[in-house]
């Protein structure tokens, strides 16, 4: 028999997005479902939108909480789940209706602890799209019903263009397995999968960081998973936001991007060489990818950051010198074996951040203000 599915969606200032994410739930060819939405201390009418969707669908519960980040949203939910499994949907995103029903099948059929699908990535055109089928569907129902023929199977109809995917379809792997080869190869995210409560157990995301919370907690988890499904079928709907973090300007919670992965390092230390050196990797590119945001500021805070604020000289050399102690302190734990597996790019331009730190900062400005003018 099947058991219930807990869903979690974390909300903070999500009006605009929380129906869709709702619609795509509501819609699911598996009905035994409990949806957690968590309103982490919204300012806007997220709550007013999931207290209209509580009144129309019974297994929609809103739990209130004063603002303390994503993670303690989903700890919360995690806190008041009743479901023998986990998903978690984050609030700008939608899931196609087959998802949670085959994920569930498989997780049991297969007597894993956790099943991880692969994902759509979506913009404002797939946005748009999905609430015209949605209206469509909405109108075939009102429909039927004046003719007294309501039909379930209309009610979560596949989406054009997705395949069915069975049980062959499935990789089933051990935990090193999926350390090695999912989690620490860009499968960093707790969406797009179900978890077997048990399997989960104690386990919570670590509060107080706002960038790679989700690598921890997989992280904290992955010594307790003994049998993992991974298969390649994109239900779940990641949208793309232009005005989330990985597109934004520099501000000090990408510091935790760096953060995330030296504490990862400890986490799976126990997984062997193979996901030190993969860690490693991540710390690198981290690094990297931190000290790129921050030159693009002007050089010793003449320049607002993404929220405004100008960055003082003395936090720009910290931030700088974070950076730069991440990078060195990975780039000799890989050694010239795990230096070979970073881009030629990636090693090029490490090489003169690890040389010349303010050199490379300098270069790296000039380099993005004239692609922001179109000098190319």
């Amino acid at each position: 028999m099947s058991g219930l599915i807990t869903v979690i969606v974390p909300v903070y200032n999500a009006q605009a997005y929380l129906p869709d994410c709702l619609e795509s739930l509501l819609a699911q060819a598996f009905r035994r479902l409990e949806i957690l939405v968590v309103d982490d201390g919204s300012t806007d009418a997220s709550a007013r939108v999931c207290e209209d969707y509580m009144r129309r669908d019974g297994r929609v519960r809103l739990i209130r909480k004063e603002n303390g980040g994503v993670s303690s949203a989903r700890n919360l939910g995690l806190e008041q789940a009743k479901g023998d499994y986990i998903a978690f949907v984050d609030a700008d995103d939608w899931i196609l209706p087959h998802m949670l029903q085959e994920q569930e099948q498989l997780l049991r059929s297969r007597n894993a602890d956790m099943i991880l699908d692969d994902y759509l990535e979506t913009g404002e055109q797939d946005r748009e799209a999905f609430r015209e089928r949605i209206k469509a569907q909405e109108a075939r129902k009102k429909n039927a019903a004046r003719k007294g023929n309501t039909s379930r199977k209309e009610e979560a109809s596949p989406e054009p263009g997705q395949p069915e995917a069975g049980e062959a379809a499935c990789i089933l792997t051990d935990a090193a397995g999926y350390v090695n080869d999912y989690l620490l190869q860009s499968g960093t995210r707790c969406w797009s999968i179900l978890f077997r409560r048990e399997a989960v157990g104690d386990v919570r995301f670590p509060e107080g960081l706002s960038i790679g919370e989700d690598l921890l907690f997989l992280a904290r988890l992955a010594p307790r998973l003994k049998r993992v499904l991974v298969r390649g079928k994109k239900d779940y709907c990641y949208y793309q936001n232009e005005a989330g973090a990985m597109f934004s300007g520099f501000r000090p919670s990408y510091m935790d991007q760096i953060t995330c992965w030296e504490l990862a390092e400890k986490e799976l230390s126990s997984f062997g060489g193979k996901a030190r050196e993969r860690v490693r990797l991540g710390r690198f590119q981290a690094a990297l990818l931190v000290a790129g945001k921050l030159a693009e500021t002007d050089i010793f805070g003449t320049c607002g950051t993404a929220a405004g604020q100008k960055i003082p000289e003395d936090e720009y050399k910290e931030y700088l010198r974070i950076c730069y102690r991440a990078a060195a302190g990975a780039w000799k734990g890989l050694g010239r074996k795990g230096r070979g597996q970073l881009p030629v790019g990636c090693r090029v331009k490490g090489l003169l951040f690890l040389c010349v730190p303010p050199g490379y900062m300098r270069l790296y400005h000039i380099w993005k203000r004239k692609k922001r003018q179109g000098g190319r």
